[in-house]
């Protein structure tokens, strides 16, 4: 099992920088109730997974927290994007491996402290619905003690839909819910679901305002 990198680098930082000035440029994105997340400790976000798009803007909405992404291991189908997920410290799943290496390195990340994201469908949307979870998710929160935290992305499927070639303007829109209590985790996917049909509104009170520097 390779070193586990649990601490953001200066190439973390140098794509959450970049790939910040990119979704302001298609429109901005908005954080809903960050203040449910604790400031340190382990954390498991569960988010739907709309479009290339969600992996900076989870990564911008947690500022300075780094976060472990899972993600598959066609992501990083040149050398360039093989050096990044590795600087970025992300676990890479095989389509069609064991998913025991990855879980266990799931596990190392949080029993380490840090937040790890996964995107529980598995894949990108097809049409922006919420498609059915892998069981991967909920194996992890059941065995780790780390809060469970749901979330819910919008916006990025009409910013980059998997079919689209190259990104258009869209409001983007990350919302974290409530901490799952240990008994209700059978109920993950619904506690995503309520989150992810929000309206993108500028008057929201309890939202903050997207910015390649914010926390």
């Amino acid at each position: 099992m390779t070193e586990l990198l649990t601490r953001a680098t200066l190439v973390y930082r140098l794509c959450q920088a970049t790939t910040g000035l990119l979704l302001l440029m298609l429109g901005g994105y908005r954080v809903k109730h960050r203040d449910r997340l604790p400031a340190e400790g382990p954390l498991l976000l569960v988010a739907n997974h709309q479009s290339y798009l969600d992996i900076p803007l989870l990564s911008l909405a947690m500022g300075r927290r780094h976060v472990c992404f899972v993600a598959r291991d066609t992501l990083a189908s040149s050398r360039f994007l093989a050096f990044i997920m590795r600087q970025c410290g992300a676990v890479l799943v095989r389509r069609g491996g064991s998913e025991r290496e990855p879980l266990r390195a799931m596990m190392g990340h949080l029993e380490a402290g840090d937040v790890v994201a996964i995107f529980a469908e598995g894949t990108r949307t097809e049409d922006g619905s919420l498609g059915p979870f892998q069981k991967g998710a909920l194996w992890l929160a059941k065995k780790s003690t780390a809060p469970v935290v749901p979330v819910g992305i919008h916006g990025t499927f009409g910013a980059w839909p998997r079919h689209r070639k190259l990104p258009r303007f869209s409001p983007m829109r990350v919302t974290f819910g409530d901490p799952i209590a240990r008994e209700e985790l059978g109920t993950l996917r619904e506690r995503v679901a309520e989150l992810v049909p929000v309206s993108l509104t500028n008057n929201d009170p309890a939202s903050v305002s997207g910015s390649p520097t914010a926390t």
